[in-house]
């Protein structure tokens, strides 16, 4: 859905007013995290929104959070019809990043298992076919106790950082340094890149950043929550900002740029395997228009290589192997309904235990899911191919993210930053903003400030809904498809792409 920006500029003095208003939103957020955020103590063998309320501090944190959130959300949602340039989106941003910076994790754990796997990597205990109980791990009653016999299932690149975090670190608290380091590195690798993308799609550079990383869903889950996602995103998006043009000279520099591209995708990939869905992508804004098959292969040969080379490279550096792809299978222990196929399963499993039969067949939903995400992503990437201008490439490539997403067997809200970013290029001229300001709203008040997923408590109505939300979106493209199909009588184009609108 397109929302257009509104004719009128804001004026310099309501920006002034979002910016602080935003700062003090953030504050908020921080003393929340000091009162009742993700802190570094062991979690009861019971954790609900009752328990959470009822413990010290409990409505205190609770409050100040969700009054965080509301605040920093109206901030930013106001100002996003303002003159905005990317100085005052970076200042704006990094100001309220600030108090996120100083203060304890929110809205999650995970950089408590970081910390171990880093400390059994350092110790010469091979994290993929050992969990974190394996050392013992010092902070071992801090992982929650799913995770500390579950094998790590990052990439090299991500196990050389934990490794690295431990051996300069001693304590709890400077490993939780080292990692929000890592995330901030991340970020700042984003924040350069993202605008470059723009420019390179005709998009406006500051409205992208705004809409793509000075979203609170970057600063509350992937800065405070210190997530290797936001590693994985400045790579990917690094590799997608120095693709060379179509238009250079095909020099060597070119095609060393084009290496480096391959690279840094494959350095992304070596935090999360996700990342390799834009490689492909990569190869398109190479290419160029008109496509051409003959123009394809070196191009593709050259990027593939880049990234194999660093992805090989670091794996063998760290002493590792690729024993991680293994341990991806243990991620789907996790059962919630933001993804799509599991809320099916959830959905058709309550329908049959209404008529008295138990059976658990999410799994078999899953399966499903998976079977179709090549043919998916295969699809989209033959349709930006189609009209092979950067802006469509790039948006493609945010949809191919989003339909990997779609079709996962386990979504946890912070992964939506992934599609976000790339999309947020369509979204500085309104298309699409309405999506990515739902995902945003929608995935920030659906996580307590200590981590605890309000998911897991609200299986009923939430499954169901969302199976209602996948089942009409699905209907939706169809329709679109099939109006593209159909010729234009009056010697048009047809319909715009269901893609390009969705």
């Amino acid at each position: 859905m397109t929302i257009a920006p509104p004719a009128v500029k804001k004026p310099l003095a309501l920006l002034t007013v979002a910016r602080w208003s935003g700062f003090a939103g953030a504050v908020m957020l921080g003393v929340a995290a000091y009162l009742g955020g993700a802190l570094p103590v062991p979690q009861p063998a019971w954790v609900s929104p009752r328990t959470i309320w009822l413990s010290e501090n409990g409505p205190a944190s609770v409050i100040l959070y969700f009054a965080g959130l509301i605040l920093v959300l109206l901030a930013w949602w106001r100002a996003r019809a303002g003159d905005l340039t990317v100085r005052w989106v970076a200042v704006t941003a990094a100001l309220w990043s600030l108090p996120l910076l100083v203060a304890p994790p929110l809205a999650s754990r995970d950089v408590y298992p970081y910390s171990c796997q880093g400390e059994i990597f350092a110790a010469g205990i091979d994290p993929y076919r050992n969990g974190v109980a394996a050392l013992p791990c010092e902070w071992l009653d801090l992982v929650t106790p799913m995770w500390r016999e579950t094998p790590a299932p990052y990439g090299a690149v991500f196990m050389a950082v934990a490794g690295l975090v431990a051996h300069l670190t001693g304590t709890l608290w400077a490993s939780l340094a080292g990692f929000r380091a890592a995330a901030v590195l991340g970020l700042v690798l984003a924040a350069v890149s993202l605008p470059a993308l723009a420019r390179r799609a005709g998009a406006d550079p500051a409205r992208t950043l705004w809409f793509g990383l000075a979203t609170p869903l970057v600063g509350v889950h992937l800065l405070s929550g210190s997530h290797n996602d936001a590693l994985m995103l400045g790579l990917f998006l690094a590799g997608l900002a120095v693709t060379p043009h179509p238009a250079t000279a095909r020099d060597a520099g070119w095609w060393l740029r084009l290496a480096a591209a391959g690279a840094l995708i494959g350095l992304s990939v070596g935090v999360k395997g996700t990342a390799l869905v834009v490689l492909p992508f990569a190869a398109l804004l190479a290419i160029g228009a008109p496509f051409r098959w003959r123009a394809l292969w070196p191009v593709a040969a050259v990027l593939t290589g880049g990234a194999v080379a660093a992805l090989a490279g670091t794996t063998l550096a760290a002493g590792l192997d690729f024993g991680w792809l293994a341990a991806l299978s243990s991620t789907g222990d996790s059962v919630v309904w933001q993804s799509p196929p599991t809320a099916a399963g959830l959905t058709i499993e309550w329908l049959i235990r209404m008529v008295g039969i138990k059976s658990k067949v999410y799994g078999f939903f899953r399966v499903v899911a998976l079977v179709l995400l090549v043919p998916v992503l295969v699809a989209i990437w033959w349709r930006a191919r189609r009209d092979q201008t950067d802006a469509t490439v790039l948006h493609h490539a945010g949809l191919a993210l989003a339909a990997t997403l779609a079709l996962s067997p386990v979504v946890n809200i912070w992964y939506m930053t992934w599609p976000i970013a790339l999309l947020a290029i369509a979204a500085a001229s309104g298309r699409g903003l309405l999506g990515i300001t739902f995902v945003t709203v929608g995935g920030l008040f659906l996580i307590m400030p200590d981590g605890t997923g309000l998911a897991y408590f609200t299986r009923i109505p939430g499954a169901p809904l969302m199976l209602a939300f996948s089942i009409w979106f699905v209907v939706r493209l169809v329709r679109r498809l099939r109006e593209e199909r159909r010729p234009d009588p009056t010697g048009g184009t047809g319909p715009a792409s269901p893609a390009a609108t969705a």
